[in-house]
């Protein structure tokens, strides 16, 4: 899942701590212009990852599309006949054994709302847009850490706008199944390691510059993100990435996440290359920008001497 980061940046434990401005570390945030180009082909973008005996179509994804959002799958359906699989972004796992500290580490998040005096500009803003999306508990925030009210109001703002996160990789699986390609994903984490470690390094800083970040997407409505995903769906890979970023700024916000996304551009490259090892053709799928961005996925298989063809060339 793209947006696990997300739940597992935000869901921890806030503590203490002198006001600081927050210098977010941005590893994606420039894009390689060579590679951000619309598709010739319908639908979605598509690059192509090849050497001599082997071709990996690659479809760049949104991190959430509108509910019953239609887009053109011919192309992906065409490119699944006949691959060898489907390679998918990298997850983070948690199992039954980790519930009780998962429990646990939700229970710190519990806050006495003191954290709104301090802020009293945040904490209007915030009971105004909580009120819109949940008017039957508008006082619950108070009784969170202003991280954890981050994530529950873009959870709710989503449901508000009918935004899927599972979208639009649960289609992309389930063609796949239909057609009986295997997926994998690029690779494998425990989530429990992460989370401990989140859990002792947070500012409550770092969680009021998320909760501002959050509230500034939530007040200007679902329509820019809408705007991106049609973009996406039609191939226009540069508004595409002109969506909000709110919720990857949130993840940057916490110590050591910058790094969490450097390693799974790496998994990605090095699955891909891996995969190029086997005759014949495979489709893989990652988060847009990832694919695209400074030092991502397909500017480091570039530097690697692998041919990477644009969506411009069909």
């Amino acid at each position: 899942m793209r947006t696990i980061l997300t739940g597992l940046a935000l869901a921890v434990a806030i503590t203490g701590g002198a006001a600081r401005a927050q210098v977010i570390d941005d590893p994606q945030a420039n894009v390689v212009d060579a590679l951000v180009v619309s598709a010739k082909l319908p639908g979605p973008a598509w690059w192509r990852v090849s050497d001599g005996d082997t071709t990996i179509y690659v479809l760049g994804v949104p991190s959430a599309l509108p509910k019953g959002m239609a887009w053109d799958r011919s192309v992906l359906e065409r490119r699944l006949d006949g691959a060898s699989v489907l390679l998918t972004p990298p997850v983070w796992q948690a199992g039954l054994t980790d519930i009780p500290a998962m429990l646990r580490l939700r229970g710190s998040l519990k806050d006495d709302g003191a954290w709104a005096g301090r802020a009293p500009t945040l904490a209007a803003r915030t009971q105004r847009a909580w009120t819109a999306v949940d008017p039957k508990n508008a006082g619950e925030w108070r009784k969170w850490k202003p991280a954890f009210v981050a994530l529950q109001l873009n959870n709710k703002a989503n449901g508000e706008a009918q935004l899927k996160v599972s979208e639009p990789d649960r289609t992309i699986g389930d063609l796949a199944l239909k057609r009986r390609v295997k997926s994998r994903p690029a690779a494998v984490h425990k989530a429990m390691p992460m989370l401990k470690a989140l859990v002792r390094e947070h500012s409550e800083e770092a969680g009021l510059t998320c909760l501002s970040e959050t509230l500034d997407a939530t007040e200007a409505g679902p329509a820019p993100i809408r705007a991106a995903a049609d973009a996406w769906a039609k191939g226009r890979v540069k508004d595409a990435l002109a969506g909000p970023r709110s919720a990857e700024r949130c993840e940057l916000l916490m110590p050591g996440v910058a790094d969490l996304k450097r390693q799974l551009v790496d998994d990605e490259v090095q699955a891909l290359t891996d995969l190029l090892k086997t005759p014949g053709h495979a489709v893989a799928y990652f988060p847009l920008r990832a694919l695209v961005a400074e030092n991502g996925v397909l500017d480091k298989l570039r530097a690697r001497g692998i041919t990477v063809r644009t969506p411009a060339e069909g």
